[in-house]
């Protein structure tokens, strides 16, 4: 059993705006004898629009009808319409995911490319769909080492560790290239306040109006090049503390990184020999030179990386996807269901289920609710491998009370699972109560906070595309 699906990615970044469609491809891996497992065996490119200027009303505002006739037109380019897609995401990052209508625009975006097209936003999710799009995720898994992969674009440097495939760590610094700009006579015409925070350690600062010289556009790339330093290094320093995002951490991993690929826009300028250190009038050339001259890096092998400028759309076209597909219930077809706030059980409130105990997660849900103002409410639980029938019960009992307790019933009663345990916990709930509206899925992995959507059942519905993502607007 096979099929395909078509997937769209779109980037609208601090200084480009980007789109790709692929195919993805689905398979049941399982032998004929087996319970079906559902996996993505297959992911192929089929189309790659050109790069265009992020369109922007003014400093603060994107040019939301700009960016949506950019995206019409590249849809007919590709030859698709929306009703053809079956997901993807549209994710903005950078400088563009603080614009005062960054979450109207994408949220525009988004129902016009699909059904199942999903807004995104977050840095530290910008750093994983990075990390996966140029190629760092399968080179680490391939080669079985610990490599890192650093996009630098406009406005963010997001940086994702995986180590054997897996990935141990991910942060960003507001360090990129156009948080300077100036004009072919070097007047300094945009400067960001990060970065005249980061120039005071060196006693320096910038205004707009005023003139850059050479020499000070490579010791300001000088500067970004060694706060990206520290931070890969762990070494927590002033420059890294002014530089991490607000709505990220530190990078905190236990083992040495041993390769380094560098992709978003400044990379192109690291892989190059163009000695122009104003060819864009930014500082991504600066900061790009002075990468290649820090004898720092030299610690780190430097490998080129499958994708550059593209790394996060491809990310979000290729890696945002999951299937869930091994043991999954549904008894109605509610689908998609978008931005589904999630709710994960401690150890504790899950043992309690495996009891028919449902009174401490209880307490933790009403307060989440209460905390978040949220409606609806989805819940997460590990799932132990080898349940008992009787533990199915008692939890399948210990969740309907839950329900009657806490949830709201305009909407279905949805659990995920990471083990696979969905299939029989669903069916069990259901004989409890045929009228509620359930879903069960298994195999993907959230934490509360965390968001997720649910698309249309596909491969004669034994599979549900699932993205897990972290919605974070300014």
């Amino acid at each position: 059993m096979k099929k395909e699906i078509l997937s769209v990615g779109i980037d609208i970044g601090t200084t480009t705006t980007s789109m790709i469609v692929s195919k993805l491809g689905m398979q049941n891996t399982a032998a004929s004898h087996m319970v079906p497992e559902i996996n993505i065996t297959k992911k192929e490119i089929i189309y790659r629009s050109e790069l265009y200027q992020t369109p922007l009303k003014t400093r603060e505002v994107l040019d939301g009808e700009k960016i949506r006739q950019i995206i019409e037109k590249e849809y007919r380019n590709a030859g698709i319409t929306p009703e053809m897609v079956d997901t993807g995401a549209v994710i903005i990052t950078g400088e563009s995911s603080l614009k005062e209508n960054a979450q109207i625009v994408v949220d525009s975006i988004s129902s016009l490319a699909g059904e199942f097209v999903v807004a995104t936003a977050g840095p530290d999710l910008e750093s994983i769909l990075a990390g996966r799009g140029s190629g760092a995720e399968e080179f680490s898994k391939k080669y079985g080492c610990i490599a890192a992969n650093l996009d630098i674009g406009g406005g963010t440097t997001n940086i994702s560790v995986f180590d054997c495939g897996a990935l141990v760590g991910q942060t960003c610094l507001d360090v990129g290239g156009r948080i300077m700009k100036y004009d072919e006579s070097g007047i300094i015409s945009y400067v960001s306040p990060r970065l005249n925070d980061l120039c005071a350690l060196r006693g320096i600062r910038f205004e707009e109006g005023s003139r850059i010289s050479d020499d000070e556009l490579l010791e300001v790339g000088l500067l970004l090049a060694q706060t990206i330093f520290d931070s890969i290094n762990l070494e927590h320093t002033e420059l890294t503390q002014i530089a991490t995002t607000r709505t990220s951490s530190p990078l905190n991993i236990k083992e040495q990184i041993e390769y380094i690929s560098f992709s978003g826009g400044v990379s192109d300028c690291y892989y190059s020999d163009e000695n122009n250190l104003r060819r864009f009038f930014d500082l991504g050339p600066a900061i790009a030179k002075s990468l290649q001259k820090q004898k720092i890096f030299e610690s780190y092998e430097i490998v080129e990386p499958k994708e550059t400028i593209r790394a996060t759309v491809v990310g979000a076209g290729t890696y945002m996807t999951e299937v869930s597909g091994s043991t999954i219930s549904y008894n109605e077809n509610v689908f998609p269901i978008k931005n589904l706030p999630m709710y994960k059980a401690n150890e504790q409130e899950e043992m309690d289920l495996y009891l028919g105990q449902s009174e401490r997660l209880q307490k933790g849900l009403r307060w989440y609710i209460d905390q978040s103002q949220e409606e609806r409410i989805g819940i997460c639980i590990k799932g132990k491998e080898m349940a008992s029938y009787k533990e199915l019960c008692n939890m399948a009992a210990a969740l309907l009370d839950l329900d009657a307790a806490v949830l709201n019933h305009e909407y279905p009663l949805v659990i995920i699972c990471e083990n696979d345990l969905a299939k029989a916990l669903g069916l069990v709930i259901g004989r409890i109560n045929k009228e509620r509206t359930i879903i069960c899925l298994d195999r993907v992995s959230v934490r509360s906070g965390d968001y997720i959507d649910i698309g249309a059942p596909v491969m004669d519905g034994v599979a549900l595309p699932v993205v897990v993502k972290t919605l974070i607007f300014s």
